[in-house]
């Protein structure tokens, strides 16, 4: 089973096949949770948008889906992880 350092360094690998718009950003973790059965992992990461509210910098977040037997790619979504969701 893929511990929980490689599995935030696994999605971020994958984070930028996935949203292009990601690449080269300077990410924030901004959560990890393993599933209630111990299937997957669920990596939550933020960067800096500008173009926000009135021109502030916003916040995007991406969501990684990450199997946790092997650390394979499983899915992904904007926004932050809510139960269910994904």
């Amino acid at each position: 089973m893929v511990q929980v350092r490689e599995a935030v360094q696994k999605a971020q690998h994958y984070l930028p096949d996935v949203f292009p718009t990601a690449e080269g950003k300077e990410m924030r973790l901004e959560g990890v949770e393993l599933s209630d059965d111990s299937r997957f992992w669920t990596v939550t990461f933020s960067y800096a948008e500008p173009g926000g509210l009135l021109g502030r910098i916003g916040r995007e977040y991406k969501t990684v889906k990450l199997r946790a037997m092997d650390g394979k790619f499983y899915g992904a979504r904007n926004g932050l992880s809510d139960s269910g969701l994904m």
